[in-house]
């Protein structure tokens, strides 16, 4: 009986643990909630800033746990940031996390880990007039920019890049500026018909 009672006191402290891992919290400065993965590193959930933002730079740390993935809708639906910066640290960014937000540049350029942009993660961002991304990106979601018509520049930095269907649907002013190895990337231009610029930045 004892070695029963044992057992049950020890997974309940381990779903106890578990929970509290998991659990929706609020950074010291209130801007971000945020919840704990299990490499114990941080998944941001939504941000609560009210206040207008010329330059967002999303930390790297919130209390002390590194900041690796932007959850999905996050940003969504935010009207009060101008630019979006990412941090080094971040490795993907999920489903709509961006949507329908004033965001006018995403700035993802300085973050060498971040393999993944999700569906839908910038769709409908009516201001959005340039994309910046890293060089290692493996995967653009589908219709990850639909509805960007005002946007102008997408900045290709490498060429690992799968790009989902409609990525790019509905950016009639889109201009891929890629390097000249970036030979999948120019052919998902070519295929869509959006105008390619060479360019020799890293």
């Amino acid at each position: 009986m004892k070695k029963v009672l044992s057992i049950i006191l020890i997974v309940a402290s381990v779903l106890t643990l578990f929970c509290a891992c998991n659990k929706e919290k609020v950074d010291e400065s209130g801007l971000y909630s945020y919840v704990v993965l299990d490499d114990d590193t941080a998944k941001i959930t939504k941000y609560n800033g009210t206040e207008p933002v010329v330059e967002l730079k999303i930390p790297s740390s919130l209390d002390d746990y590194t900041v690796t993935v932007i959850g999905t809708e996050a940003f969504k639906d935010v009207q009060t940031i101008t630019v979006v910066r990412t941090p080094d640290t971040l490795t993907k960014i999920e489903d709509y996390a961006f949507a329908n937000s004033s965001v006018k540049k995403a700035l993802m350029n300085r973050s060498p880990l971040l393999t993944e942009i999700g569906a839908y993660a910038f769709s409908e961002c009516k201001n959005l007039v340039q994309a910046d991304m890293p060089r290692d990106l493996e995967t653009l979601g589908t219709y990850a920019y639909y509805y960007c018509d005002s946007l102008k520049i997408a900045q290709f930095r490498g060429d690992k890049v799968k790009i989902g269907e409609f990525a790019f649907d509905a950016c009639p002013k889109a201009v891929f500026y890629i390097k000249s190895t970036s030979t999948n990337v120019k052919s998902y231009a070519d295929m869509y018909k959006f105008e390619v610029k060479l360019t020799d930045v890293k």
